[in-house]
């Protein structure tokens, strides 16, 4: 078995600690690190509008493994993975991504990119009128369903209400991020793309963008939501595991 350190990127709203049990189950060095903002990991120091995902992967820098790599990333964790793996392709030996928020991606006239742009927005908003619940509730209610965040404990509403500025840092990242399908003929390693059939169209768009990219990519599309790999770990974690080690032995 190959010795290859994978590298996980977690969602927003999350951290490294997501990754716990596919790291155990995949017996191979592994690393998953906090995003800024996230978990232990410190706050951007950047103007929120002006946050890129560059600044993220220059965060990283020295949690990102010297030799090549097996990458996997979540939302927001897989937009950064796609960047990574687009400017240093030489470096991942196979890419794993679970509906990426890569919506710049999608053409600005996009009913999903105006859906997205809607979507921030109005998280914006709420945070300037220092309505820290109201953003979150927004977020949360957007990938999880009308009313979840009414419904949770007031501990994880409040985590969740901590966590939303830097929410609006991440979308700035992507809708900031300069790149288009065509840049991304630059990955040449083994895809993996999987996506939940109850999440919204804006990641579908995304995905469907990635598969027109991707043709040869291995896909799955499972009974789960965007949230998969949290709410459905029994669901997410084999094909990952068996996606790594395929690619392990054909090194």
């Amino acid at each position: 078995m190959s010795s290859s350190p994978v590298l996980f990127l977690h969602s927003s709203m999350s951290s490294g600690q997501q990754w716990n049990a596919l790291r155990e189950s995949i017996n191979q060095p592994s690393v998953a690190p906090d995003i800024s903002g996230y978990g232990k990991a410190e706050m951007p120091t950047s103007q929120r509008s002006e946050h890129q995902l560059a600044f993220e992967l220059k965060a990283l820098s020295d949690q990102i493994p010297e030799q090549p790599f097996h990458l996997v990333g979540h939302s927001y964790g897989a937009a950064n993975a796609l960047r990574l793996a687009r400017l240093r392709p030489e470096k991942v030996i196979s890419l794993t991504l679970f509906e990426p928020v890569a919506f710049h991606l999608l053409g600005k006239d996009d009913p999903q990119q105006q859906s997205v742009l809607a979507l921030s927005q109005k998280i914006e908003n709420f945070i300037d009128q220092d309505d820290p619940a109201s953003a979150a509730a927004c977020f949360i209610d957007y990938w999880n369903g009308e009313g979840t965040f009414s419904r949770l404990n007031e501990k994880m509403q409040s985590i969740f209400c901590q966590g939303i500025i830097k929410v609006a840092y991440d979308f700035a990242a992507l809708l900031n991020e300069d790149c288009q399908p065509k840049d991304l003929k630059t990955i040449l390693c083994p895809v993996l793309l999987l996506e939940g059939a109850e999440s919204q169209p804006t990641t579908h768009a995304v995905m469907s963008t990635l598969r027109s990219v991707f043709h040869e990519a291995e896909h799955h599309n499972l009974p789960c939501g965007h949230m998969g790999p949290l709410t459905h770990p029994h669901l997410v974690n084999p094909l990952v595991s068996q996606f790594i080690a395929t690619h392990n032995k054909a090194r």
